[in-house]
């Protein structure tokens, strides 16, 4: 049976966004391993990678004015929700696949995130994440690049 690697990503990224830590099962094996090669952390089951996320410093990203982007219907200004977590890119075929998402932290910064994925039947069983935030290119590039 193939999978949807983008929907499954996708239904991943909603919950996350609604904070719904039950909703893990629906995408997630119990037998869950995440790894952060950056740190060289594992966290071995659904239940450590739930508590990850329940626990993380400051909560996740509130949505109150600031966090909002205007936008203008008609001629009344009304504010549309942005969501912490905003899919880029999701690729891959079989049991493996590369999602690319931003993600915005408590503190105000924003992140790109890239998650190797595998799967096994219609969930995710294993997950090996890089993060890098933004950051402003360097003066000396300034005539080699395009925009910026």
């Amino acid at each position: 049976m193939s999978v949807d690697h983008k929907a499954l990503f996708d239904h991943v990224i909603d919950i996350m966004n609604r904070r719904d830590w039950d909703a893990l099962s629906d995408v997630y094996h119990d037998d869950y391993v995440e790894e952060y090669p950056q740190s060289g952390e594992v966290f071995r089951g659904l239940a450590m990678a739930r508590a990850v996320r329940e626990n993380y410093p400051g909560g996740f990203v509130d949505q109150d004015m600031h966090d909002r982007v205007p936008r203008v219907i008609g001629t009344v200004p009304e504010w549309v929700r942005t969501p912490a977590f905003t899919v880029v890119r999701v690729a891959g075929t079989g049991d493996t696949a590369t999602a690319t998402f931003r993600s915005r932290y408590p503190d105000g910064s924003t992140w790109w995130v890239i998650t190797i994925f595998e799967v096994r039947g219609e969930k995710i069983s294993k997950g090996t994440m890089f993060f890098g935030p933004l950051f402003d290119p360097p003066d000396w590039r300034a005539s080699y690049r395009e925009g910026g």
